[in-house]
């Protein structure tokens, strides 16, 4: 299997790259609310020659550059939200340098071998819990797309090793409050139903396979020691392999969340936050050619430990599509994901000159889907007998 020749990264190019790269990563900005990324991605993606509508779908730091017309139709996508307090934790700075470098080379090699087909760069906000790519859907912003790739930075270069589906839990116990002293028999407490919930879940967790994780943390659990709690708060995310398998996690999880209301005599709520995101849909073809390019390309892939969710597994039910991870961290040590340590490595020059080898093969897998109608039938397959 051959990698695609590509045109040479320009040092003009490589330096405008590494300025939009740092302008993200000092400015981080959290879902929803990227509009300095928006603004410096689309400025770049214009200068070099796409047409790009703003405001995409109405969302405000959603985006869309297109080039060429017809069929295929190939997307890369773009994240370029942070987190809160720790920035760019996730190096989504990283993510959004390399998928707007491989669509500036795709147009290249698109225009030096006259490759039919259209080209499309999507700026997909508010990746980090608020599923923007779950709201484009919605749009049917993916409606013509024939097939999609993404890139994230990670301790080890490899293909995606499949996404956990994950959901969001508010739940919520009310009580009665009461003096903790001169009167406790007449208050309900709030915070002894979280505290035996919380109880339940960690006895839960023994029976849980290795996929399947479930974590939460308490945003209110009372005011002061004097008062019993009669209102207290949690935040919950439970994951599974499968999307089958979330929801048989997701009944246990409101099952444990009534025992522990008929225990203390509470009151409960169970909400389930917007956004749900799905399992990914592995599409064998495409990731075994693009593991094949990372090779080709100075990726060395090994086999990923660990997995993360991602709205990229929602679209990956739509249309055909893979996710690469490459490396970041210099030397064996890994870094996790969501730490100050790897908001660090995002910012450093190793892991940007790294993104640009995942730009590579992004654009080399798009030229391939562009040029090779057989590639383009072996990834239908792929998806269909999935």
């Amino acid at each position: 299997m051959n990698t695609p020749e590509l045109p040479e990264l320009s040092s003009k190019l490589k330096s405008a790259l590494q300025s939009v790269c740092h302008e993200i990563y000092q400015n981080p900005e959290t879902s929803f609310l990227e509009h300095k990324a928006a603004k410096v991605l689309t400025q770049f993606l214009t200068e070099y020659g796409f047409e790009v509508t703003s405001n995409y779908h109405d969302i405000e730091t959603a985006f869309q550059a297109e080039y060429g017309n017809g069929k295929p139709v190939f997307c890369i996508m773009d994240e370029y939200d942070a987190l809160p307090e720790i920035g760019h934790a996730c190096g989504h700075n990283l993510i959004a340098t390399a998928g707007i470098a491989a669509a500036v080379l795709t147009k290249a090699a698109m225009q030096q071998e006259n490759i039919p087909g259209k080209l499309i760069l999507m700026g997909t906000p508010a990746e980090e819990g608020q599923g923007g790519k779950i709201e484009l859907l919605k749009k049917s912003a993916f409606e013509n797309i024939d097939a999609c790739i993404l890139c994230h930075p990670y301790s080890q270069n490899g293909i995606d090793p499949g996404d956990l589906a994950v959901s969001r839990w508010e739940i919520i116990f009310k009580g009665k409050a009461a003096h903790a002293a001169a009167a406790p028999e007449e208050g309900i407490n709030a915070l002894d139903a979280m505290t035996l919930f919380f109880s339940g879940i960690n006895a839960w967790r023994q029976q849980l396979p290795e996929s399947s994780r479930v974590h939460g943390y308490i945003s209110e659990g009372g005011t002061v020691p004097n008062i019993i709690p009669d209102y207290t708060r949690a935040f919950f995310y439970v994951r599974s392999l499968t999307n089958e398998g979330r929801s048989q996690m997701e009944k246990r999880l409101q099952n444990i969340a009534n025992g522990a209301a008929l225990m203390t005599g509470c009151d409960y709520e169970a909400n389930l936050k917007t956004n749900t995101y799905d399992a990914n849909k592995v599409n064998a073809a495409m990731d075994e050619f693009v593991a094949v390019t990372m090779n080709n390309t100075g990726l060395s892939t090994e086999k990923v430990e660990g997995r993360i969710s991602s709205d990229y597994g929602n679209v990956s039910q739509v249309i055909p599509g893979c996710n690469l991870f490459f490396k970041v961290t210099e030397g064996k040590t890994a870094v996790p994901l969501h730490s100050k340590e790897f908001q660090k490595v995002a910012g450093t020059d190793y892991a940007f000159n790294q993104c640009l080898k995942a730009a590579h093969v992004m654009a080399a897998t798009a030229i391939e889907y562009f040029k090779n109608p057989d590639f383009r039938k072996v990834v239908k397959y792929s998806f269909e007998a999935e």
